[in-house]
């Protein structure tokens, strides 16, 4: 069995705009991790589904669409209606609704800097267009600091997953994109650890 091989091989007979569309709906149906759809579509590169070159181009403007797009909505939604948006969709990725508060006020405050930063951290890549349409960030600062970290993650899980399909020889995708995320998610685990017990170490001062 191999589910994701026959979706990718499905997205593939569309080319460039079949990479394009799949990096505007993980931004609005984020049915797997980003990095594990971006682990696949490496995989994929590697088996010659795509060069590497085509595959990180369509990944990036088609998240950078999807950013857009979410950007765009928030701003005409309002900012009450916004608000309500960007809390529900907090709560359905688990995250406490003083997170989320905390999270709406830095974006507001450092909108360059933390747009950039936001796509480089799992759920809240998702949730900082809609937060930067919510306070009217400016247009200008929110894409060029969004286009950076979208450079910077999708470049990094599609690396991670070529590499791994050159490195391992394996043949199903399926596979080889569940042992990487298995390895990724372990490896965030102790990460957001050490920085836990970081913090209390300094509180404790």
């Amino acid at each position: 069995m191999d589910p994701l091989g026959v979706f990718i091989d499905w997205v593939a007979k569309y080319g460039m705009a079949g990479l394009i569309c799949l990096g505007v709906l993980e931004r609005f149906v984020p049915i797997l991790p980003s990095y594990a759809l971006l682990v696949a579509i490496g995989i994929a590169a590697a088996n010659g589904d795509w060069t590497m070159t085509s595959a990180f181009t369509g990944a990036v403007v088609g998240s950078l669409i999807g950013c857009l797009l979410l950007y765009w909505l928030a701003l005409a939604l309002g900012e009450q209606r916004s608000y309500r948006l960007v809390t529900r969709t907090g709560r359905l990725a688990g995250m406490a609704p003083k997170r989320v508060d905390s999270l709406i006020e830095s974006l507001q405050n450092q909108q360059r800097n933390l747009a950039f930063g936001a796509q480089l951290v799992p759920v809240v890549r998702l949730m900082a267009p809609l937060i930067a349409g919510l306070f009217r960030v400016d247009a200008r600062s929110f894409l060029t600091g969004t286009a950076a970290g979208v450079v910077v993650w999708n470049g990094l899980f599609l690396s991670v997953g070529y590499a791994a399909a050159r490195w391992s020889g394996a043949a199903n995708p399926s596979t080889l994109a569940l042992q990487v995320l298995i390895v990724l998610v372990a490896m965030e685990t102790v990460c957001a650890l050490a920085w836990r017990r970081l913090q209390l170490k300094r509180a404790l001062r």
